[in-house]
């Protein structure tokens, strides 16, 4: 059932296949799932985003990701609950420019999604690559769809989710945000 122990999450295995390393503008950068030792770096590039990022970022996250943020990412267990990082720099001593992560709702029976990047590397394609990791590993995970909630005008993100394959759904909120879903497979009910 959905009351998963401690114990077994620890053991979940890291899913070395997900780590991927991309060239954006002559630049390496390697998207990884996280680890427990990137904790302190995730943190810093959130601390470090602009202003409106991190009201974009937090804002509209319902208090689920606000308490695991608070909590760290330690506690990973790579299947309902999957952060991905993109680093840069030296091997050891990256830097996080951007972070993307799903979170199961098992009432909805579908994963929240959020993401944040860096400015300097906003606008470069890194959204679409993080989006498509969690994809892949959602898919791989029987996860049947996503769900974000975002600003009526963030196109990025709106642009992003009609990238992925399934049927798009937009709802308005009672806060006046958007709810986007994104069902990949219709099918998944019956199962």
């Amino acid at each position: 059932g959905a009351e998963r122990t401690l114990t077994e999450s620890e053991h979940s295995v890291y899913p070395l296949h997900l780590e991927e390393n991309w060239i954006i503008d002559g630049e390496k950068i390697v998207v990884r799932p996280t680890k427990p030792v990137d904790e302190r770096r995730v943190q810093e590039h959130f601390y470090n985003l602009d202003k409106n990022d991190v009201v974009l970022r937090f804002f509209y996250q319902k208090t689920r990701f606000l308490q695991k943020e608070m909590s760290g990412v330690t506690q990973i267990d790579y299947k309902n609950d999957l952060t991905v990082i993109a680093l840069v720099g030296e091997f050891g001593f990256g830097k996080v420019v951007g972070v993307g992560e799903y979170l199961m709702e098992p009432e909805k029976n579908l994963a929240e999604i959020a993401f944040s990047i860096s400015k300097p590397y906003q606008r470069k394609g890194l959204g679409k690559i993080l989006l498509y990791k969690l994809y892949e590993a959602a898919e791989e995970n029987g996860i049947p769809g996503f769900v974000a909630y975002t600003a009526w005008d963030n196109r990025g993100m709106i642009s992003l989710f009609k990238k992925l394959p399934g049927k798009l759904e937009r709802n308005n909120t009672p806060d006046g945000m958007i709810e986007l879903i994104c069902r990949f497979d219709e099918k998944s009910e019956e199962q």
